[in-house]
């Protein structure tokens, strides 16, 4: 988490026109980092945490480029947990009532 934040950090300290795609890329290897989707959201509102505690004071263009890229992962990594969830909570229901009989 602190690598991202940091790499971010580094983005928006540059005047790189290339800012969208940096964020995504250390967004990205964030994620890399986690297995289970629950904990990529997780890290995800943490960097989006640290960054607004780290820079008070009202929300910049990088913040808002930030929240959105961490708003748009989120909710993808959410509905990739719910359709698993689904899954596996079918599964069990279904042998279950094959060994009832």
């Amino acid at each position: 988490m602190r690598r991202c934040l940091r790499k971010v950090e580094h983005a928006a300290a540059t005047a790189d026109p290339a800012l969208a795609e940096r964020i995504r890329e250390a967004l990205s290897e964030l994620e890399a980092a986690y297995a289970r989707p629950s904990e990529r959201i997780v890290a995800l509102e943490a960097v989006l945490h640290e960054f607004k505690k780290s820079r008070p004071g009202g929300e910049t263009l990088l913040g808002r480029l930030l929240r959105v890229a961490v708003d748009r992962r989120q909710c993808v990594w959410a509905r990739r947990a719910r359709r698993r969830g689904t899954t596996q909570t079918r599964r069990p229901t279904a042998s279950l009532q094959a060994n009832a009989l």
